[in-house]
């Protein structure tokens, strides 16, 4: 997935156009769960992140969704790639700006 093909598409507030376009309604379901084999990220060390990390990535990798899931890893993202992923609202700011192992999974295709 090129996150070039992210951005023709943006929430329809965005656009700011309709008869309506002065409210903005959005909402966001954040799913987070701790590993029952892994402590919690901020009592995790390392070599556990990076564990879970490529345990993530490679689960998401043979899931069979439509559309498909893309997971990108954020440490081998350009800044300006996490920027627009906090743009899209698509991570957090803390979570595109911390080091380390950390990843996301988003649809191929947008709409």
């Amino acid at each position: 997935m090129n996150l070039d093909d992210l951005t023709p598409y943006c929430g329809e507030w965005l656009k700011g156009s309709g008869p309506e376009a002065d409210i903005v309604i959005s909402s966001r379901i954040r799913l987070a769960r701790n590993l029952s084999s892994f402590p919690f990220t901020n009592r995790a060390s390392a070599h556990q992140k990076a564990e879970i990390e490529a345990s993530l990535r490679e689960r998401v990798d043979k899931l069979d969704f439509s559309p498909h899931l893309v997971y990108l890893q954020l440490s081998n993202l350009t800044p300006l790639d996490r920027l627009l992923l906090v743009e899209r609202q698509l991570v957090s700011r803390e979570l595109a700006n911390t080091e380390g192992p950390r990843g996301v999974a988003v649809a191929s295709t947008m709409s």
